[in-house]
Formats: C-alpha cells, structure tokens, sequence
C-alpha cells in the first residue's frame, strides 16, 4: 500500500539522477508524501515551506532544503522557481554506505559548506541549460561536489525521522479518500488505533493534527477546483468533503497564510 505515494525517479541526466528547473506560476499545497530518492531543492524566486519531521522550514530564493528518503513531506509554495534534483540511493552507494540512514542539517545557511552546494547546483543549472562541449563531466564533477558536501558536513548517519509506516497508511488513505466523511476515530478504527494515541502519533510526526491534515488535503482541492471551475462554491465544497463552513474558512486563511 505504500507503494501508492512515494515517487520513482525518471532519469534525465548521464549520471543517473534527475535535474530539472521548476518553474510554478501559481501558489500551491502538496500533501504529505516521500521519494524513494534524496531529493534537494534549491529555490532561485519565490518561496517554499517544508514539513519534515514535525519540522516547518522556509527555504527562499538562494537556499535549498535536503529530504531524506523514504521521509514524509508536504510542500507549501508561492510561485516560484527552483531546481530540483532526485537521487537514486544506488547512485550514492558507490560513495557511501547505507546513504537511506542519513538525515541532513537543513536550515544552516550560514555554514561554508551550504552556501558552496548553492553555487554547485546554480552551475550545474547552466550547464544543463547552456551544454557545453563538455558539459557530461561538468555535470559530473559538479554533481560529485554537492554529494561529497552533503554529506561529510551537512548529514549524520542517524536516520530517526522513519515514521511509522502504519501514518503512511493513514496517510495513503485520507489522500485517495478526503472526499468521504473522515474522523479521527473512524481513522483509528480502520487502522487498529486508539484515537487519542493516533493524534498524539500523527501530530508527532508530522507536526500538525490529523484534522487539520484532512482538511488542508480537502482545501486543496477545492483551490484547485475553484480555479478550474465555473460551479458554485457550495458545490464545490460539497463535493471536496468539506461540510464544515466554520472549521473550513479558519484553515484555509492559516493555509493562505502559509502558502498563498
């Protein structure tokens, strides 16, 4: 089952690792997920915000964040524009053992070594663009620096962000299933909890409540919907699982707040 929400990696480059600039011209919410790469992130315009862990982080033009992975994440953006590149653990473990164990130091960008990585990954994006004669072994000498960077002075090998994949579950489920009438308890039923435990678990990891979670995955939808669409706005509710009107236009200003 968990299969459903983790993302392979689709190979654009010769050295096994997909590189892309990401160009999102409208503000957006993308609910918890994970890769079965490392993916990092580095923002040129705009905004993000990264759930990790119960964690919140920020990254504007000129950072980058570093998921681990296997890691549920959600993203919150503005437009922005950012390279993006997904790592396939087998391309790093010719240069370290067990690289799906590490977690990486986000949010230190006054460190020498983070600010290099920036710089790294804005050359390697002119590379791609422009391509040079040479531009396969820039693609690889610049890709050995971010690596070699990453993760001698930006990772440990304490992997203790794996969350319980029964959330995955939980998640998996409210993601394909936020139309339908969802509780905590009818949750915590389907999945063998106590209600009061799967609360506190899923607010643990991942540092918002399991209602507040249901209803940004539904709001969401109804922003997209509200954008593509010429029905009317109770409708459109309806039809997104959000009965709620109160609750509904709390979170979607914190939502904007966040993201909008």
């Amino acid at each position: 089952m968990s299969n459903e929400h983790h993302e392979n990696v689709v190979v654009n480059t010769n050295i096994g690792i997909r590189f892309w600039k990401s160009v999102t011209n409208a503000s957006g919410y993308v609910p918890f997920h994970w890769h079965s790469s490392i993916e990092i992130v580095c923002v040129m315009k705009g905004r993000l915000t990264f759930h990790i862990a119960g964690q919140a982080y920020v990254v504007n033009p000129l950072e980058f964040i570093a998921v681990p992975s296997g890691i549920v994440h959600d993203v919150a953006n503005v437009p922005n524009t950012a390279f993006v590149l997904q790592i396939p653990l087998t391309v790093i473990e010719p240069y370290i053992d067990h690289p799906e164990n590490f977690v990486f130091y986000n949010g230190h960008k006054d460190n020498p070594a983070y600010q290099q990585i920036v710089k790294l990954i804005e050359k390697m994006g002119d590379n791609q663009r422009f391509q040079p004669r040479a531009y396969r072994f820039n693609n690889e000498l610049l890709f050995i620096q971010i690596l070699k960077l990453l993760f001698t002075r930006l990772a440990t090998n304490q992997n203790a962000l794996t969350p319980n994949s029964r959330i995955k579950d939980v998640i998996i489920y409210v993601n394909s299933h936020y139309q339908q009438p969802l509780t905590v308890s009818s949750l915590a039923r389907r999945f063998g909890y106590n209600a009061n435990y799967l609360s506190r678990l899923f607010k643990q990891q991942s540092g918002i409540t399991l209602i507040k979670y249901i209803y940004e995955v539904r709001i969401n939808h109804f922003y997209d919907d509200l954008l593509n669409s010429k029905i009317s706005v109770k409708l459109l509710m309806r039809e997104n699982g959000l009965s709620n009107e109160h609750t509904t236009r709390k979170i979607f200003k914190s939502c904007g707040n966040k993201s909008r």
